[in-house]
C-alpha cells in the first residue's frame, strides 16, 4: 500500500467519524449549523496556523484571488450539501456523494487527458450502476431534488481537490509551509462563510447571525463542541486531506473517500448499539444500490492497493 493511499484511507475514516458525531451533536443539541460550522472551521484554521508558525507569514496571501475563490468554493460546497440534507437522509447523502469519483475521473481526463487505469474502469461502471439503482429507488420522491443539490456540491469538491493538488504551496517539502497553507484556507473559508451568512440574512434567505434574538453564537455548549471538533477533526482532517491530495492525487483521494459510506454506516450502527445514534434505514432498492456502491468501492481500493501502485 502506498503511503499516500494509506493516508487517504485514514482521512476517510476520520471524516466518517466526524460526520456521525456532527449529525448526532447538531440533531440532539439543536445547534445552529452555520454557527457550529463557523466555529470549528475557524478553530481548525487557527490550530494549523500555529503548527505552521515557522513558515514566513504574509497575511496578504489570504486575499489572493485563489484563496478567495477557494473560500467561496468551500462555502458553496457546504451550502449545497446542507440544501441536499433537507431532502435526503444522512445515509442517502453519504452514499450518493461517491459520485465525486466519477466526476473526478471525468475531470482527470478533461484536464490532464489521463484516463482511468483499465483495472479501475469496470469498477467505475459498477459504481455508476450502483448510483443509478440508488437514485431510481430514492424515497420519498422529493429526494431527487436533494440528489441534484448534492451533484452541485460534489462538483465543487472535485474542483477544490484539483486546485489544492496542484497548488505550489501544497507541493513543497516544508511541513510548516503546508500547514500554514491549510490553515489559511480554513481562515479564508470562515471569513467568506460569515460574510455569506450575513448577506443571506440581509436578503431574508435565512436568519441573520446578528439578529438580537438569533442566539447563533450564544450557546456555550456550541462553543465547547465547535472548538473540540475543530481541534480533533476539522484541523487534522484538512491537513491530512491536503497531504493525501499531494501524494495520492485527486482520483486516489476520491477513491479512498468512496469507502466513507461503509465506515459511516458502521459507525452509525455501532452508535445505535449504545443508544447514541439511530441505525440507518432505507428501502430494499436503496440498500441494493448501496451494496453495489460498496462493492465498487472495495474493487477500486483493491486496484489501488495492488503491488506496483
Amino acid at each position: 500500500m502506498s503511503v499516500g493511499f494509506a493516508i487517504a484511507l485514514g482521512t476517510s475514516v476520520l471524516w466518517a467519524l466526524y460526520l456521525v458525531i456532527t449529525r448526532h451533536i447538531v440533531g440532539a443539541a439543536g445547534f445552529d449549523p452555520w454557527a457550529y460550522t463557523l466555529v470549528q472551521v475557524l478553530v481548525g484554521g487557527l490550530v494549523l496556523l500555529w503548527l505552521g508558525r515557522r513558515a514566513p507569514a504574509d497575511w496578504r496571501g489570504l486575499l489572493t484571488p485563489w484563496m478567495i475563490g477557494y473560500g467561496m468554493l468551500r462555502v458553496w460546497i457546504t451550502g449545497m450539501s446542507s440544501a441536499a440534507l433537507v431532502y435526503l437522509v444522512a445515509t442517502q447523502s453519504t452514499l450518493l456523494s461517491t459520485m465525486n469519483v466519477l466526476l473526478g475521473a471525468a475531470a482527470a481526463w478533461f484536464v490532464h487527458r489521463v484516463a482511468a487505469p483499465k483495472n479501475e474502469r469496470v469498477a467505475l461502471v459498477l459504481l455508476a450502476t450502483g448510483l443509478a439503482v440508488m437514485t431510481i429507488f430514492l424515497s420519498p420522491t422529493t429526494a431527487y431534488a436533494g440528489a441534484l443539490w448534492l451533484l452541485a456540491s460534489e462538483s465543487g469538491v472535485v474542483v477544490a481537490a484539483l486546485a489544492v493538488e496542484r497548488h505550489p504551496r501544497n507541493r513543497g517539502e516544508d511541513i510548516a509551509e503546508r500547514s500554514r497553507f491549510a490553515g489559511d484556507t480554513l481562515i479564508v473559508t470562515s471569513l467568506v462563510l460569515i460574510l455569506a451568512w450575513s448577506v443571506a440574512g440581509l436578503i431574508g434567505v435565512t436568519r441573520s447571525p446578528w439578529d438580537a434574538g438569533a442566539r447563533a453564537f450564544g450557546d456555550p455548549m456550541l462553543w465547547v463542541w465547535g472548538i473540540g471538533v475543530g481541534l480533533v477533526f476539522r484541523g487534522p482532517g484538512q491537513w491530512f486531506s491536503f497531504y493525501a491530495l499531494r501524494v495520492a492525487g485527486t482520483q486516489g483521494y476520491l477513491i479512498a473517500l468512496t469507502l466513507m459510506p461503509i465506515f459511516t454506516i458502521a459507525f452509525e450502527f455501532a452508535g445505535a448499539g449504545f443508544g447514541w445514534t439511530q441505525a440507518p434505514t432505507m428501502s430494499r432498492g436503496e440498500w441494493a444500490g448501496a451494496a453495489i456502491i460498496g462493492a465498487a468501492s472495495i474493487w477500486l481500493m483493491a486496484a489501488r492497493l495492488r503491488p506496483g501502485r
